[in-house]
């Protein structure tokens, strides 16, 4: 525990009185208890205090905007939408990401295997070779 009681009233509010002159928690303590869960020392109290008011409060505020975010369904691309889309409108530009066109080249390289009515023969020089995936 950090606290140190000055009283016998250690149940009660009396224990700690709020204009005594000494702290009420072991620095040395409380600052072994942050740097082993966020590596972190620091140098004077007023460094402690803002990060022990900023860690909580900051949590909040992101897990408050994940929340508003989910209700107003808001995320941030929506690629399935958009290349299907794509698909039906040739004017439309995609934003063309890892993703999609990592789901390009799949398909590609699939499509022997998947369609195989189709009849597809591909050249050697387009065919995946060695750990390609």
């Amino acid at each position: 525990n950090t606290l140190f009681e000055d009283g016998d009233g250690a149940n009660t509010f009396r224990a700690f009185n709020p204009t005594q002159a000494e702290e009420t928690y072991s620095m040395v303590t409380a600052n072994r208890f942050w740097s082993q869960i966020f590596g972190v020392a620091f140098s004077n109290k007023r460094w402690l205090h803002f990060f022990m008011l900023f860690v909580p409060v900051t949590g909040l505020w992101m897990s408050a905007l994940g929340v508003v975010g989910l209700a107003l369904n808001l995320r941030a691309y929506d690629f399935v939408s958009q290349e299907i889309r794509a698909a039906e409108d040739p004017e439309f530009e995609t934003f063309y990401t890892k993703n999609i066109l990592l789901n390009e080249g799949i398909r590609a390289w699939m499509a022997a295997q998947d369609q195989p009515h189709e009849n597809l023969i591909f050249p050697e020089e387009v065919l995946p070779r060695g750990n390609a995936l």
